[in-house]
């Protein structure tokens, strides 16, 4: 009977958390970092909301912020998942982003209009690829692998 309740508890917990966040399919080609804040994955800014992260230096999108939040080595992966706060005019976005810093892939992983949807969000731009001519994934890359330990090879 404990199970019941616990599985009824556990799915009831996971259709109100699906509810809130918005559509995501499997994979999203269209996904670009320069452009979440102008997407259903943003919400508004709220100014008193501290940041508990770096301010990442990105010339090639000047009127953007991105700030570094967390950044991880999973266990026999071979490669980094940070976790990232993309700022523009009046609106906020999080991507969850996986790097490979030697042999400099990049590839999105999940995305949200909150910090806790990007974490969990399994929306994807497609598998770890190049990022060869795109200046602001390396630039984010290059941060994330120096703070890793890692530099960007």
């Amino acid at each position: 009977m404990l199970k019941t309740i616990a599985a009824a508890a556990a799915l009831s917990l996971l259709a109100a958390g699906c509810s809130s966040e918005p559509a995501a399919s499997a994979n999203d080609s269209d996904l670009k970092l320069r452009t979440l804040t102008m997407t259903n994955m943003a919400a508004p800014l709220r100014p008193s909301y501290p940041i508990e992260g770096d301010l990442i230096p990105t010339p090639s999108d000047q009127r953007t912020r991105y700030y570094l939040l967390q950044h991880r080595r999973p266990i026999l992966a071979g490669t980094v998942v940070a976790l990232l706060r993309e700022e523009k005019g009046n609106k906020a976005a999080y991507a969850r982003v996986e790097i490979d810093c030697a042999k400099r892939l990049f590839h999105i992983v999940g995305v949200g209009n909150r910090r806790a949807f990007a974490e969990t969000s399994f929306k994807r731009d497609g598998p770890l690829r190049s990022m060869a001519g795109f200046p602001l994934r390396e630039e984010i890359a290059r941060y994330v692998c120096e703070r890793q330990g890692t530099p960007l090879a």
